[in-house]
């Protein structure tokens, strides 16, 4: 433990630390030295409820003085240490007031220990108690407090001397008999001994001491809850003390229903899935655990304060600025809503907002309730990549049926008719390899048409990519264009359908070369990396256009002059049948990338 050891015997003094804590009951700062009085950095409580820290008998007590304004006078409570015990803590407050909203802002706590180990013999009450009567015949003030209403009684340094009617009656007593001459800490809670010898010298040195919450005893055993409020009075010539009761017995019951009310939607805030905040000028006042979690932050302090829009894609500004405005003006009562945050270079997260109007500090905010919707957003994305597929599939299927017989016939006729065109003949070869090419194409459309069976075997990648290589080097000489191989491992294995795989690779080693018409390098790279393959296939071309880097993949879309799209949409559903993943890179003039992912076996 890196402090000053702190237990029921040794409280530090002299020491004063200050807090600010927010409206709703969070530290949002306390000074460095509360280690040295309560154990606990503040690191560790900032950010927390203050409540999580009170002795639950003190909560409401604490909390009606800072919301009632009740701070004339002094608080004591009792703060939970690091170590496990409570120490009476004094505490005055001040606030902290917007010139704008004219509303309390933030409450400012200066709070420090009491000594509150005062037996009586240091005090030197043996003495003054003997030099007292308790039996003294009642003066003039014994009539005038004998039936008012409050229950009060006074007492020469704890012990009784006097008490009224509704006294008696509160303590379930027949007799004053039964109470005068004996000590108030007999019907007193033990938890609260220290701090009542505490008040009692504090009174006595002229001092004033505030209302505070107690537990007290009936004679028949049976606790009732009062508030204390004391001065000091002169009796049968000495300084005394002259206490007064209230019975809030019945307000304690109604305040721990209250409270574990408030606890359970407390939970519920904090532990929702989705993220539950609140919005006020453009900032985060309020963010449960989820939405720190959400954000990365490291903690609940960091997310105070800051700017929703840091976060915010700029194309979801306008739209989220508008959807505010129109809660805060009660244009809407709620707003539905989609947007996205970049939250990291690498990471952008989907949400569906619900936003309500609410108040912070009494000025107008937003309350917001928002949801990842990520996944589901991938999922959709899928969806209608599946749907594109499908169609895609359908027309192929009519496509190619329409299309082969005629072709067929077209290209029988113009063989007949060639011998007889000599002088003609590179016109022929022009239509027989547009023919040609229209083949192929027809070809590429029935693959989509029709399931092909799989033919899953063991195989090396490091092999099918380097016999794919020796195929297209012809083409890729022509081009001035050299494929650069780097494997980390001369065997990665894994089960695959052969011929499919090499068909992928074909397409991506055809589109590097295509992208350098004026030559260049392809550059192929392969390891392993988290239980997967990792193969990257990185081309010296012009790059694809960041308006088609979303829709890469989608049929008929392609960059070529000649091309017709299907060979990358083909490329993506047979790496997705081998449950591997493509991801694509691509700056303009500066080549592209392709890595693809695929479980080893």
């Amino acid at each position: 433990m890196n402090r000053h050891a702190i237990n029921i015997d040794t409280v530090i003094q002299d020491i004063e630390v200050y807090a600010v804590v927010s409206s709703n009951g969070r530290f949002q700062y306390i000074s460095s030295n509360s280690v040295e009085l309560v154990g606990y950095s503040n690191n560790h409580i900032i950010g927390k409820y203050i409540k999580d820290f009170i002795h639950s008998e003190d909560v409401f007590l604490l909390e009606s003085y800072f919301f009632n304004e009740h701070h004339l006078y002094p608080c004591t409570f009792r703060f939970l240490t690091d170590d496990g015990h409570y120490i009476w803590l004094e505490a005055s407050l001040d606030f902290i007031r917007s010139t704008v909203t004219k509303h309390n802002q933030e409450i400012v706590l200066r709070m420090k220990a009491l000594d509150t180990k005062y037996p009586v013999n240091q005090l030197g009450l043996e003495n003054k108690l003997s030099a007292i009567d308790g039996n003294s015949e009642k003066n003039a003030h014994d009539h005038l407090l004998e039936d008012l209403p409050s229950p009060l009684f006074i007492a020469s340094y704890g012990k009784i001397l006097y008490v009224n009617k509704a006294f008696e009656e509160l303590l379930g007593t027949s007799s004053k008999e039964q109470l005068i001459g004996k000590y108030t800490i007999d019907f007193i809670d033990k938890s609260f001994h220290d701090i009542v010898w505490y008040r009692i010298q504090k009174l006595h040195n002229g001092e004033k001491i505030g209302i505070i919450e107690q537990t007290w005893r009936k004679l028949d055993g049976n606790e009732i809850n009062v508030e204390v409020s004391a001065n000091l009075t002169t009796y049968n010539g000495e300084k005394v003390e002259l206490i007064v009761l209230t019975d809030i017995s019945s307000r304690r019951k109604f305040q721990k229903i209250l409270q574990k009310s408030r606890e359970r939607y407390q939970r519920l805030i904090d532990n929702s899935i989705d993220t539950i905040a609140v919005i006020h000028k453009d900032k985060w006042v309020f963010v449960n655990d989820s939405g720190v979690k959400l954000f990365e932050a490291e903690d609940y302090s960091e997310m105070l304060g800051r700017n929703i829009f840091e976060h915010l894609h700029p194309n979801d500004h306008k739209h989220m600025r508008d959807s505010l405005n129109s809660i805060l003006k009660g244009e809407a009562e709620v707003q539905i809503t989609n947007q996205s945050w970049i939250i990291s270079d690498e990471k952008t997260i989907y949400t569906e907002m619900v936003g309500i109007p609410t108040t912070y500090l009494g000025d107008g905010a937003v309350q917001v309730i928002l949801r990842d919707i990520s996944d589901r957003k991938k999922t959709e994305e899928l969806m209608l990549r599946s749907e594109k597929l499908s169609i895609a599939g359908q027309l192929a299927a009519g496509i190619a049926h329409e299309i082969r017989n005629p072709l067929t016939a077209i290209k029988g006729f113009l063989q007949i008719m060639q011998p007889e065109y000599k002088k003609h003949q590179q016109y022929f070869n022009i239509v027989f390899s547009e023919l040609d090419r229209i083949e192929v194409i027809l070809s590429e459309l029935l693959i989509l048409a029709k399931p092909q069976e799989k033919k899953f075997k063991k195989a090396n990648m490091v092999t099918l990519l380097q016999d794919v290589a020796m195929l297209l080097e012809t083409q890729a000489n022509l081009n001035s264009v050299s494929i650069e191989q780097i494997h980390e491992e001369k065997d990665l294995s894994l089960f695959c359908d052969q011929n499919q795989l090499k068909q992928v690779f074909i397409n991506l080693f055809k589109n590097a070369i295509d992208a350098m018409p004026k030559g260049g390098n392809v550059k192929v790279h392969t390891k392993k990396q988290n239980g997967k393959i990792h193969i990257m296939v990185k081309d010296e071309g012009e790059g694809i256009p960041s308006e088609l880097m979303e829709r890469i993949g989608e049929p008929f879309l392609t960059t070529k002059e000649k091309g017709n799209g299907l060979g990358l949409m083909i490329t993506y559903k047979i790496i997705e049948d081998h449950n591997g993943t493509i991801v694509v890179d691509s700056k303009l003039n500066e080549g592209t990338t392709f890595i693809v992912e695929l479980p080893l076996e």
